[in-house]
């Protein structure tokens, strides 16, 4: 298998605990596959480097991206991603934030699927509460959706059956 990159943006923390965890996950399966990087101090050429992605986001303010990721985006317009396979996981809070939960989730899957990338990882939707969200696409999310603030008791679950999902649909031809 392809080694793994995983890129996060986090400005409390959240995000790269979930990432750490993530990675964590993978490694039991496949000591060594992954590297973790901050979005916010790496380059495109860093992430092309990879075939195979984990992009971390939180959903920040009123359905906002992150500081390091708005900071990238301009970025990330310029990349190609044929022949990646991305996966992404966000952060958010779907009661306080309910009618824009995970939207920077969608806002950056939306232009990974305008720069090419074969998104992978879609979640469903059916164990969250929330009104809207740039992230649905019928009844899954683009990634999975991580809530520290209203689900932390399903975090732990949640992440062992996406890296599953992700490490097959990563080897899937």
């Amino acid at each position: 298998m392809a080694k793994i990159g995983l890129f996060y943006g986090s400005n409390t923390g959240n995000t790269e605990y979930v990432a750490y965890q993530i990675k964590e996950e993978i490694e039991r399966r496949a000591p060594g596959s992954i590297d973790v990087h901050n979005i916010g101090s790496s380059t495109p050429e860093q992430i092309l480097q990879y075939t195979h992605l984990i992009l971390g986001i939180p959903t920040w303010n009123v359905g906002q991206l992150q500081d390091d990721w708005e900071a990238f985006m301009p970025r990330l317009a310029t990349m190609d991603f044929t022949g990646r396979r991305v996966a992404i996981f966000g952060l958010g809070d779907q009661n306080g934030y309910g009618f824009n939960f995970l939207d920077a989730v969608g806002m950056l899957g939306d232009a990974l699927l305008d720069r090419n990338a074969e998104l992978i990882g879609f979640w469903r939707v059916n164990s969250y509460q929330f009104n809207e969200s740039r992230a649905q696409v019928d009844d899954h999310f683009m990634g999975l959706g991580v809530d520290q603030e209203g689900q932390s008791d399903m975090t732990g679950k949640r992440l062992v059956d996406w890296v599953n999902q992700v490490m097959y649909e990563f080897e899937a031809v």
